[in-house]
Formats: structure tokens, sequence, C-alpha cells
């Protein structure tokens, strides 16, 4: 008896026959067409150990898929990498960047990061950089604050890349203005 398994080449890598005959992508969760045969089946009472035959789906497959079904109502795969609680996390976060934003909309990006420290929603080591709250607060369409001193108007701006003689508008030999 040989121990060798057959393989085959997909368009999302190497797959391969499992005991059953059935394919699989190593790591890749099974298609949202069988995941709906294993609910249906499991809805008109066929027993798991069947339904891995006739789908020639492993029988811990299914019971997983059954399992996430009757404690979620979804018959969607997880999330592929990363942690579930970092997600949160990361979420918790940014809401408290909008909350912080929303009361003071006249901090910069690093005052805001400063204010998430100070309130110890995260240390100096993993708060947010301070692009990454600019991007949050782009995102967000944040509206401009009444005062403008902190904000330069576009004339202002351009005067000031005016004066840059190393700005990408003079290496490209562009001009200004």
């Amino acid at each position: 008896m040989t121990t060798d398994s057959i393989t085959f080449n997909h368009i999302l890598g190497q797959g391969r026959v499992n005991q059953l005959g059935g394919v699989f992508i190593n790591g890749r969760p099974l298609p949202i067409h069988v995941r709906h045969a294993i609910i249906a089946m499991a809805k008109k009472g066929v027993k798991p150990c069947h339904i891995s035959r006739q789908l020639k789906v492993s029988h811990g497959a299914v019971s997983k898929i059954l399992n996430r079904y009757a404690e979620t109502g979804s018959i969607s795969p997880g999330q592929i990498g990363g942690s579930p609680r970092a997600r949160l996390t990361v979420q918790a976060v940014e809401k408290e960047i909008i909350i912080a934003h929303e009361e003071n909309p006249h901090l910069s990006a690093a005052e805001l990061r400063d204010v998430l420290v100070q309130k110890d929603v995260c240390t100096k080591g993993n708060a947010p950089t301070v692009p990454a709250i600019k991007r949050l607060i782009g995102a967000r369409g944040s509206p401009p604050s009444s005062n403008s001193s902190h904000h330069p108007t576009p004339q202002i701006k351009k005067m000031e890349r005016k004066r840059l003689s190393y700005s990408i508008d003079s290496i490209l030999g562009i001009s200004i203005g």
C-alpha cells in the first residue's frame, strides 16, 4: 500500500484528494455551494457522517460548518489569517479616535494620538501612527474647524510648495502656478 496522494494544479494553488475522493485545497474554505448542500442535507435530517460520505467532505469540515451554522446562523467561512480579537481592538481604538476628534475637531493627529495614550486606550508603543490617524479622520470627511489658523489656505500651501527647490514638481520640471 502506498501513501502517495493525488495532487493537481488549480488557480488557487495545489489541490489534493481526500480519503473520501473529494477535492480540497489546503487552508482554503469549502465552496459556498458545498456549504449550502451540507446545511440543506442536515435540515432534512441526514446525519453528519452520511453528509460527509455523500459530499466527499471530511467529517471534521461538516461538523465545523454545522456547529458554526447552529451558533451564528451563518454558513460563510470565518476570517482567514489574523486574530479576531485584534480586529475588535482596532475597531475600539478607531471608535475612540472618532469620539476624540468629534469632541475636539481642532486637535491634530499627533494630539489625538496623545489623547489615546492619556485615556489609557493604548500605550505609546502600540498607539496608531499619525498617518494612520490622519487617514481615518480623512476617510470620515472631517468637517472644517472654526479655527482656521490650524489649517492654511490652499494659496499658502502653494506658496510653501514653490519655495521647495527639491519638490517633486521641480524634479519633474512641472511649473506651479
